[in-house]
């Protein structure tokens, strides 16, 4: 499959189908922008929680619709973005986890 015909909206959906769900504020206002096509948003979102991948999973969504000769790259970072923020996911439950246990 060529770039010229992935469905940019296929591929969005499946990449927050893995992303799962926000668990912060600001993840809940990146999950909305994609939603709503709002890359300015996204951008602005990604660029201000740099240290964030579900941000930075949304920021890169934020060029597939307009399917760029780089979208296989798009693809490929917020792929890995999406791995980064599930291992955040698991660090933030394990850690309420954790506090709970020591109290």
């Amino acid at each position: 499959m060529t770039a010229g015909n992935l469905d940019p909206q296929l591929v969005i959906n499946k990449l927050l189908a893995e992303l799962g769900e926000p668990w912060l504020p600001v993840h809940h206002q990146a999950l909305e922008a994609v939603e709503a096509g709002d890359a300015e948003t996204l951008r602005l979102l990604s660029a201000t929680h740099l240290d964030d991948s579900f941000c930075r999973a949304c920021g890169y969504m934020a060029s597939i619709p307009k399917l760029p000769p780089t979208v296989a790259i798009l693809i490929a970072e917020s792929a890995r973005a999406i791995a980064d923020a599930q291992r955040e996911r698991a660090l933030y439950r394990l850690n309420s986890i954790t506090a709970d246990l020591l109290k």
